[in-house]
């Protein structure tokens, strides 16, 4: 069984209503006129043609072709009528609806146009009165005059429609999109980049920077962007920009209000620097991210054409960023419970399970490191004396104040009451006992400490190597404290 071409179905149903209007034409003229029949014949026979080509030309010039052969089928039957006498100019006018209607080419409803001004003065200039008498100029001009209002009119209103349903249409698909990535974004590992990464997609836009308050309080810092060109295989760097400066971000991020610049948008930016690296986009949305009333941050996202401030990409960025403040918010609650997992709450220190996966991870290869354990020498004593508040004090100075003497990949970690875990990675037995000497040097209030020590061994594991500086750490306190000894081999 043959499918019938849907395209086909829809174009018999556009070309029926002036299939109707030209058979009550054809029907309508042999009523009290002397007809020639020959004329009349070859008109009929043309229709057809005409019906055809409205059925099977549907691009280009297609649309514009069949309502030419039908003007001039319909000048066959007016003439064969007796000329202005027949009626059968009334239906001249239908192909103008037609072509508005159906083609969102100017330049074909002009071709008809200008075919509909032939239909009318050919005839008075070849055959001329008394079945096209000369005042038919003046009703020729007034005719193609008023269809070509309605047809520029028509055609306008039907792109205007289209372009609405486009639009809903396009709409609807992004916030079906929203609704899937939203749910993804919840359960991201890098919420700001995805954040970013889902504005470009969803938007159809071609960069997208998010910019929130810095650790300096009087800046704006971009943390995360996706469609800035790379220089050289990196990224660019980090764009803070003051906010005392007159900028877009500063604006929205006061007024909690969006803002899309169309025009001069380079002298609106914050960093002209990443402006030019994202492509210098024409236009650019500031959305804010709002929690509880409160401008977190600030959506750029640009596009290289212009963009409609009620289209459906400004409105879905908008979605997203209601979301996006949420999503970050979440994410931002997740990393501190994370650092409160972690992290010894009086020193700042990693803690003793940080520690444990820290050191894991940096002995797993095979790596040259040191492992030390540092232990405050009578730090009961010294609680018992001073007070606990006294005590946590010493911890924290103490702690404070080796950290100024570390590296910045070096570990240092709060493991136990007093004690400390020290990882000194690709640190040889030599330096590392330089840099453990500076460490027993450098604690609070004058007190001492006792170290031990081990260089990592091939194949060892991080409890083996831990095991043998704890061996070593009660070497050095068996021989008096304030001392370092180093772990000889494996224990």
């Amino acid at each position: 069984m043959d499918v019938v071409d849907p395209g086909r179905i829809a174009s018999a149903r556009s070309v029926a209503p002036f299939a109707v209007a030209a058979a009550l034409a054809w029907l309508t003229v042999p009523i009290s006129n002397s007809v020639n029949w020959t004329e009349y014949a070859v008109a009929t026979a043309l229709l057809p043609v005409c019906l055809l080509c409205g059925l099977w030309l549907k691009t280009g010039v297609g649309r514009v072709v069949p309502s030419l052969i039908f003007l001039a089928a319909l000048g066959l039957l007016r003439n064969a009528g007796g000329g202005i006498v027949s009626g059968a100019s009334a239906v001249a006018i239908a192909p103008v609806f037609y072509v508005a209607l159906y083609s969102d080419s100017r330049r074909d409803l002009y071709l008809l146009l200008a075919g509909l001004a032939i239909f009318y003065i050919v005839p008075i200039l070849l055959v001329g009165p008394p079945a096209y008498p000369h005042t038919q100029y003046r009703a020729a001009l007034l005719v193609v005059a008023v269809s070509s209002i309605i047809g520029l009119a028509t055609q306008r209103l039907v792109a205007a429609t289209r372009e609405r349903t486009q639009e809903a249409r396009e709409r609807e698909r992004m916030l079906e999109e929203l609704s899937v990535v939203v749910r993804g974004l919840f359960s991201s590992e890098d919420a700001r980049v995805d954040v970013c990464a889902a504005a470009r997609k969803i938007g159809q836009a071609s960069v997208v920077v998010l910019y929130e308050p810095g650790a300096d309080p009087v800046t704006m810092r971009a943390t995360a962007h996706v469609g800035i060109a790379r220089e050289q295989g990196e990224e660019p760097t980090a764009i803070e920009i003051p906010i005392e400066r007159p900028t877009a971000v500063r604006e929205v991020f006061e007024t909690g209000r969006p803002l899309l610049i169309t025009e001069e948008v380079e002298r609106h930016v914050g960093s002209v620097q990443l402006w030019i690296a994202a492509g210098r986009p024409a236009s650019v949305l500031y959305e804010p991210l709002l929690r509880q009333g409160q401008t977190i941050g600030v959506l750029v996202v640009g596009w290289p054409g212009e963009v409609n401030a009620n289209g459906a990409r400004r409105k879905v960025v908008e979605l997203l960023a209601h979301e996006a403040a949420a999503v970050l918010t979440r994410a931002d609650a997740l990393s501190a419970l994370s650092d409160q997992a972690s992290t010894d709450p009086l020193t700042g220190l990693p803690n003793r399970r940080a520690w444990d996966a820290s050191l894991a991870e940096a002995l797993r290869d095979g790596a040259v490191a040191t492992v030390a354990i540092l232990d405050l020498d009578h730090f009961k004593q010294y609680n018992d004396t001073y007070g606990h508040p006294a005590g946590d004090r010493l911890l924290k100075e103490s702690a404070a104040m080796w950290r100024e003497q570390l590296r910045s990949g070096d570990l240092l970690a709060r493991i136990g009451g007093e004690e400390f875990g020290l990882l000194l990675p690709n640190c040889d037995r030599s330096r590392a006992l330089d840099v453990i000497e500076r460490l027993r040097g450098a604690v609070y209030h004058e007190r001492t400490c006792s170290v031990g020590f081990a260089v990592h061994l091939p194949g060892e594991t991080a409890e083996q190597v831990m095991a043998r500086a704890d061996a070593a750490l009660y070497e050095a306190k068996e021989a008096g404290r304030d001392r370092v000894r180093m772990s000889a081999g494996l224990a």
